[in-house]
């Protein structure tokens, strides 16, 4: 969806509202109120449940917020 350039603009705007609520993707770490899980559709328009899964299940037995 981040091809459709309205959709990108709203995303950037909740991103950064995530921010400053210290709210941080998985990928730096999480934040100290909570980790952002951040998923992406593929070029093809898909999304794959089990890598979210996956996602998901290492955050809870890493014990990350």
């Amino acid at each position: 969806m981040l091809h459709d350039k309205g959709y990108a603009k709203r995303w950037e705007r909740k991103l950064e509202w995530y921010k400053n609520q210290n709210i941080l993707p998985i990928e730096k770490g999480g934040g100290e109120n909570g980790t952002l899980i951040i998923t992406k559709d593929s070029d093809k328009g898909d999304i794959s449940s089990k890598e979210i899964e996956q996602l998901i299940d290492s955050i809870i037995y890493k014990g990350i917020k």
